[in-house]
């Protein structure tokens, strides 16, 4: 069972370089959240993690991305004693502590995301928007007392012209030499069978070269491949010029064998740049 049609790309902000902390909208960013609670967040069971706040002061989330991004679709919600949906999300480009600057609430044209199956981070995601793009964001729990942080989910992109030395991922089968907007999706599909996709990866800077870039996609029903035939976890390219493209690659899911568990699926390829020259 894939992922189903989303709004936008999933931010990955347990791996991009996304700063997150706790604490409340009275005292502040008082906690800086390990990597195990940013990845517990952003993946898909209902495990708490985190911090929560009491003496009337609901805990309060915040994301510092490394750069201005469009946030367009979430889902979040918190949970202890029982389920709680998140309550104000703001947004600000000058912030330095996660209180002082300008913030700017969103609008949640859909609504506050609530809990309602063990899959409502599927089919609940509300839109969110703002006027323009935003460096920092927080979220707070809509109420008071022990709850925790359960799952956020982030959709968005970076604003144009943020980080412009970058690798982006180019599709090859929808819309040829277009960078995806959105994840591949491999259908609903039975047991024991396969599917293939291919991709490229371009250098998405103007004077940069890429130098020993690193592939990987780390998911057991998964692999990738430089020529359809062996497959692996990770690729080595060497270096991509400015606007260079790699040559075509390949993704295959193969869902687990009859008989076994079918249900949701997202694998994520990360790449990686050890030097830009």
């Amino acid at each position: 069972m894939p992922y189903p049609t989303l709004p936008d790309r999933r931010i990955p902000y347990d791996n991009d370089g996304t700063v997150v902390m706790q604490g409340d909208e009275f005292y502040g960013t008082t906690s800086t959240s390990s990597g195990g609670d940013i990845a517990e967040w952003n993946d898909y069971d209902l495990v708490q993690a985190g911090i929560s706040r009491g003496g009337g002061h609901p805990t309060t989330t915040w994301f510092f991305f490394p750069e201005q991004r469009e946030v367009t679709a979430f889902y979040a919600y918190g949970g202890g004693a029982a389920a709680v949906a998140m309550g104000a999300v703001k947004g600000s480009n000058d912030t330095t502590n996660g209180l002082d600057g300008t913030w700017e609430t969103a609008t949640l044209s859909g609504g506050d995301p609530a809990l309602v199956t063990a899959f409502s981070w599927r089919d609940g995601i509300k839109a969110i928007s703002f006027t323009g793009g935003k460096k920092t964001i927080r979220m707070t729990l809509a109420v008071d007392g022990s709850y925790f942080l359960v799952i956020c989910h982030l959709y968005g992109e970076k604003v144009a012209g943020q980080t412009p030395d970058d690798l982006i991922f180019i599709d090859h089968d929808t819309t040829p030499g277009v960078e995806y907007t959105a994840p591949e999706d491999f259908g609903d599909r039975p047991l024991g069978t396969s599917v293939t996709s291919q991709f490229r990866v371009k250098n998405a800077s103007a004077t940069l070269t890429a130098n020993t870039i690193n592939i990987q996609c780390n998911d057991a029903d998964f692999v990738i491949s430089t020529d359809n035939t062996t497959w692996v976890a990770t690729i080595n390219i060497a270096s991509l010029g400015p606007g260079a493209e790699s040559s075509t690659m390949y993704i295959r899911n193969t869902t687990p064998g009859v008989g076994n568990l079918l249900g949701p699926r997202f694998a994520r390829i990360v790449s990686t740049v050890e030097s830009w020259t």
